[in-house]
């Protein structure tokens, strides 16, 4: 709250939000037979190079399961679509060099304007609704036959950084399968049925 600017560009909020995660995946006691619990591991794809956020590798260093995250804190508004967009692309590279990985993606915006020491670009009137129906066509890959372009599963993380402590937004987003709250249960079980 005291320099948020700070905070995104230097990396520590979402370091702490993927620490988050790495954790409710060891939760869950997926780190044996050879598999690893990693963060920011770049692997290869037929494009270039590309970081995983979150991921359970195998022995030989293979994606099994990834967690991309993305955190837009301010201007929402300005670029929501090309992250979409991009997002898309980036996991069809993924699933055409890993085709059995589970990939999801949590995306966080925060409910409103935050009210911190040092100003930060506002938020604006967002659509939070139309944001939730774009991450959810991007949602629901159940088979490795399916679109590339697709993800496993979708959380759409709508955060009140106002509230003390910050909480999740009770009412968006309504798609159920957005919801954060079983995000890490529903690709653990894709994971282990692959």
């Amino acid at each position: 709250m005291a320099n948020p600017t700070r905070a995104v560009r230097s990396k520590s909020f979402i370091t702490e939000f993927q620490n988050y995660c790495a954790n409710e995946l060891r939760s869950r006691n997926l780190e044996m037979n050879g598999f690893q619990i990693l963060t920011e591991k770049k692997i290869s794809v037929g494009r270039g190079r590309v970081e995983a956020d979150i991921g359970i590798f195998d022995e030989h260093g293979d994606p099994r399961l990834i967690v991309d995250v993305r955190s837009q804190m301010s201007s929402l508004g300005k670029n929501f679509n090309n992250y979409i967009r991009m997002k898309a692309s980036e996991v069809e590279s993924i699933h055409e060099r890993y085709p059995q990985c589970a990939v999801g993606l949590i995306y966080i915006h925060p409910t409103d304007n935050l009210k911190t020491n040092h100003p930060i670009n506002p938020i604006g009137s967002f659509n939070y609704v139309n944001a939730a129906r774009q991450l959810a066509s991007l949602a629901g890959r159940t088979s490795t036959t399916q679109a590339a372009s697709i993800y496993e599963h979708v959380a759409y993380c709508v955060i009140d950084f106002n509230s003390i402590p910050p909480q999740l937004s009770a009412t968006i987003p309504t798609e159920p399968d957005l919801r954060f709250e079983d995000f890490f249960e529903k690709i653990c079980e894709t994971l282990q049925s692959r």
